[in-house]
């Protein structure tokens, strides 16, 4: 996953919706919302897969 500088939570996570890593983009950004992850998303490329949970996918962003 390619994040670049200034894109918001809202289309990273329809962007992993598109790719197949998550099912629901709407329920992810509400994840990201509720655990104070939104903004602390950082840009560039992380590695990111379908197996990981709402926590993981998270924390892979924010590194």
């Amino acid at each position: 996953m390619n994040i670049e500088p200034g894109m918001p939570a809202s289309t990273i996570t329809s962007v992993l919706a598109e790719q197949g890593i998550i099912e629901n983009a709407g329920e992810f950004n509400s994840y990201l919302d509720e655990h104070d992850y939104t903004l602390k998303v950082r840009m560039g490329t992380h590695e990111v897969t379908s197996a990981m949970s709402f926590y993981e996918l998270a924390e892979a962003i924010t590194k």
